[in-house]
């Protein structure tokens, strides 16, 4: 078994292989979309090095696990190929990932002495390794990953003046860093997300914003395809806290949902946390079902 950073571009196309042949075995459960690497690996960890965040054990037949530490949020995700999820092999893993988030934690000086993880409630063998590694089942609510068959989809409807389509192309990088800024509170600069557009697997062509009658981009996401298991993934999805309740959200996602058919995407994907209802509501809205649910834990260090 060999133990190695990530590398390139090459490695990406490796690892989402992996996780679609993954999700392909095991019905999804316990692994993430393969479009929510890329979008994990550059826009959630946008401020570091893919080299120090990605680590890859590969064996003879390939990649055998992965390991993505996101320090800002305290946490990481591990993945492992279904047949070598034994109990021996996979606490290695986890054990290397509590390790490594708290490494570069204190490398960069982000304070906190508590790390986080999801599960899904039906990986037992994850849930039980967890714990027996000092992970306690938080009172958070619990994560939803919602899918949606897309067929009989309908025509998004939007208020007078108002249009959807898709990114024109790194010239919006700033327009599109507003909208995302203004969704969530987070920071974003020019400069970053032209950054995570020119990153790989990032395609204007998968994101669509909702353009208000003003110019102001009022609603976004971004979309990603997994072409094995035929199934699109909506990461993320936000509306501008000055344009919202008034379908925006609604807009974008059924937008999104009749362009993934048409690049032969047969479902949809979509996770919210239990307790936040304004996304409950807009994909329920949407057609999307509980699929799948992922507890939350943390561990102290």
């Amino acid at each position: 078994m060999n133990r190695r950073q990530y590398k390139s571009e090459a490695d990406l196309k490796l690892l989402q292989e992996f996780n679609a042949a993954a999700i392909a075995e095991t019905k999804g459960i316990g692994y993430v979309h393969p479009g929510d690497l890329p979008h994990r690996l550059f826009n959630g960890n946008k401020l570091f090095d893919p080299a120090e965040v990605m680590t890859i054990w590969e064996d003879r037949f390939g990649i055998a696990a992965w390991v993505l530490v996101s320090p800002r949020h305290e946490g990481y995700d591990a993945q492992v190929r279904p047949d070598l999820r034994t109990i021996g092999f996979e606490r290695d893993i986890l054990e290397y990932a509590d390790n490594r988030t708290v490494e570069l934690m204190r490398r960069h000086n982000i304070e906190g002495n508590r790390l986080s993880a999801e599960a899904y409630q039906s990986d037992a063998l994850r849930a039980k390794l967890l714990t027996e590694l000092g992970w306690e089942l938080t009172e958070r609510p619990a994560a939803v990953q919602n899918r949606k068959k897309l067929t009989n989809l309908s025509e998004p409807i939007l208020p007078k003046g108002y249009t959807v389509r898709a990114v024109k192309g790194t010239e919006e990088a700033g327009a599109i860093a507003a909208v995302h800024a203004a969704s969530f509170g987070s920071q974003w600069t020019t400069e970053l997300y032209r950054k995570v557009m020119e990153s790989p697997g990032y395609s204007a062509d998968r994101e669509y914003v909702v353009e208000a009658p003003d110019g102001v981009l009022a609603a976004f996401t971004v979309t990603w395809d997994d072409t094995v298991n035929s199934t699109g993934l909506f990461e993320p999805v936000g509306t501008h806290k000055d344009y919202r309740r008034l379908g925006l959200g609604k807009a974008v996602v059924q937008y999104g949902m009749k362009q993934m058919a048409a690049r032969g995407m047969e479902f949809a994907t979509v996770t919210n946390i239990c307790d936040n209802n304004a996304s409950k509501e807009l994909y329920r809205a949407c057609g999307f079902k509980p699929w799948h649910l992922l507890d939350d834990y943390s561990k102290s260090f």
